[in-house]
Order: structure tokens, then sequence, then C-alpha cells
């Protein structure tokens, strides 16, 4: 890492106001604007592919690099009026299995069985790969929904036990190594076990086909690829980790007639055959997870970002300053 950052890398997932958001991944739309007015005002929006392209005298001063992940609806439609209005690039990492399905994405999912006023029977007996996990729910059975804002900034690893974000945390933490049809199979014996149907919220839905080629038309955003379920890469065998790389690099470029050359790595999670295999199939660079800077000699295929809070652009400016600064 030299003294000077090469740049700074965001990363969002949504952009919208919702109740509640266990995960931080929303911002909402009038502090995502100030936001994008913050990056021009102290730093130089640039695309993720200018910046992997361009040598390093030839960069801008401070560049600032917008990137969002998994591919939502609101990334098109309340997302990209705004990054146009202020003129600053993006790149989406989209994950191709949950394209042209209203199915949300698990956790999602995981949410809307768990994270909503009402009751819940007093045990669960979740049956996870080849064994069966126990939770008596105590006072977490019954929850309202001023017990769930209190959460507010709590995120799920640090709930208290026997709250029902703790429960969420701890059947997420059993669900999240899981390949994706034993993923849904458990999803749907909790959402059984709950009494509820499974989820359609047309606000949490991914971008369908049409919609990722309209998001790429206009040349402001790009897209590059997620994988196509989601996965901890590391949690799996190589041969599964090539096909969900190499995959989800296919359909994109299938789906929106350019080369797709940026990956994201789900949950920041990756191992040194992870990064080999990204390198294999032909990425030009991929983004993890880092509280740190780009510097000029960071590798193309670990690049860090920032993740961003539902914060007023005046904060995000604070933070652009003190990143630069480090």
């Amino acid at each position: 890492m030299t003294s000077q950052p090469a740049a700074v890398i965001l990363m969002y997932h949504r952009v919208a106001e919702v109740t509640v958001d266990p995960w931080g991944l929303c911002v909402s739309p009038g502090n995502f604007s100030t936001q994008l007015e913050a990056c021009r005002r102290v730093g130089t929006p640039i695309s993720l592919q200018d910046f992997v392209h361009l040598s390093p005298s030839d960069l801008p001063a401070r560049p600032v690099i917008v990137t969002f992940d998994d591919g939502y609806l609101d990334n098109l439609e309340q997302a990209l009026p705004l990054l146009e209005a202020h003129s600053v690039p993006a790149t989406v990492f989209v994950a191709t299995g949950n394209i042209d399905t209203d199915r949300e994405f698990w956790w999602d999912e995981l949410e809307s069985i768990l994270l909503v006023p009402g009751r819940l029977p007093d045990r669960l007996d979740l049956k996870v790969d080849d064994d069966v996990l126990s939770w008596q729910l105590g006072e977490a059975a019954e929850v309202t929904a001023d017990e769930l804002l209190a959460e507010g900034e709590t995120r799920p690893w640090s709930a208290e036990q026997g709250t029902r974000l703790r429960l969420f945390s701890d059947i997420w933490s059993a669900l999240w190594p899981l390949k994706a049809a034993e993923r849904r199979v458990a999803l749907d014996a909790l959402a059984e076990w709950a009494g509820t149907a499974p989820s359609h919220d047309p606000t949490r839905r991914t971008m369908f086909s049409g919609e990722i080629r309209a998001m790429a038309r206009g040349g402001l955003v790009s897209i590059g690829a997620h994988t196509v379920d989601h996965p901890p890469l590391p949690a799996h065998p190589q041969s599964e980790q090539l096909w969900q790389i190499r995959e989800s690099k296919r359909v994109l470029e299938e789906l929106i007639g350019t080369d797709v050359d940026t990956f994201a790595y789900p949950h920041g999670e990756y191992s040194s055959d992870t990064v080999d295999l990204v390198r294999q199939v032909g990425f030009r660079c991929a983004v993890t997870v880092g509280h740190e800077p780009v510097g000029e000699i960071t590798d193309p295929m670990l690049l860090p970002r920032y993740g961003v809070k539902n914060v007023a652009g005046d904060v995000l400016a604070g933070q652009l300053d003190a990143w630069f600064a480090s």
C-alpha cells in the first residue's frame, strides 16, 4: 500500500426507504442523492472499468468508484435516475440466479418470515443438511413492530440472546453455507412452520432481463458478475466455485451482449483458490469488502470497498476525506 491511496471504492446494495434493515443494506434516495453530490465535491467519480484500464499517472485526483451488489430492482428505479442527475458512473454486480423470478434473495425471505410483528411457535426444529437444529424461542416467540424498530442499528451478530433478531442471526448462519437447493428446502420448511406464504414483495425483487439490459444500455452503469446463487465461495468445492463464477459471466454476457470483466465476491469471501479461479475465467478485476482504500500496488483481484451507511452526504464527505488521508 502506498502512502497516497489510488482510489476509494464504495459498496452499496439498495437505494430504498425501509422500516427494518437488519444488515444495513439500504440507503434512502434522499441520502443517496446527497452522497453522490459529496462524491463529486470531495473526489472525482470514475467507473471501475476506467480505474482498471488507466495507468496511475492518468488517474484523476481522488478517484471515487461507486458499486452495487446483487442486482435489486431499486438500482434501476431509484439509483439510476440519481446517478444520471449527478453524472456519477457505477458498476452493478448481478447474481444471475434470481434474474426473471419474483422469488426474493434468501436473506430477504428469511427476514419476511422472522422479522415481522406477530407470534411464532414456541419451538423450532429445522433440518439443515443432515442435522436437525432446534431452538426454544421463549420471549422471542412474540414480537411487536415497536420491538423490531427498537433494534435500530443493532446488527444480527450482536443481538442479545433470546431476541427475535438473534434467532434470525442464528438461522441465517445455519443457512449461509448451504447450496441454493438445500437452502430453499429449509426456507420452505421455515415458512410452513411460521404459517406464512412465500414472500413476493415487489420492492425487494431483483431485476428482470429486460431491466438489466435497460440499465446497461445508457452507458453510465456497467454490469459485473456476482456468481449465480450468491454463495460464500470458499465454503464450496473448487468445481462448484468455478461453475458459479463462469456461469454468471456467461449469462450476463449473453444478456447484455458485451464483455463482463468485473466480479464481486459474495459476502466478500474468498480463498487463494477462489482468486485463482476468478483470474482463470478471465475477469480483469474483482472487488471484495475491506475497510481500506485501494493502493497503487493492490492486487486487482482483491480490490477493497467501503460499505456505505444510510447517512447524509456531509457525513460521507467527512469519511471520504479521512479515507483519502489514510
